[in-house]
């Protein structure tokens, strides 16, 4: 690796950290999206969010649920970071060798 190419990847690690430890999720949406930025999977995720007592109606959440969260149009900058996340995801996920 080249040392520009590192010191872009120290400024974009350092730019992740200081949005993750300034980012204060309000609502379960905001929730979903914090973690999956960290998590990086929707399961897990919704195991977390399901732990902390989150609930549509009385039903638990499920992946389906998270998904369409993150999908959902970015309201700042955490959501749109995590839309290109599960974008990239998806498609690493779904090659076929």
């Amino acid at each position: 690796m080249l040392v520009e190419e590192a010191k872009k990847r120290i400024e974009y690690l350092q730019d992740y950290i200081r949005k993750i430890e300034s980012y204060t999720p309000t609502t379960m949406e905001e929730e979903a999206v914090y973690l999956y930025v960290q998590l990086e999977s929707v399961t897990k995720v919704v195991q977390e969010l399901n732990k902390k007592g989150y609930r549509i109606g009385k039903r638990k959440l499920t992946t389906v649920d998270v998904s369409n969260m993150i999908r959902s149009k970015p309201k700042d900058e955490m959501h749109e970071m995590a839309r290109r996340l599960f974008k990239k995801n998806r498609k690493r996920g779904s090659r076929h060798w």
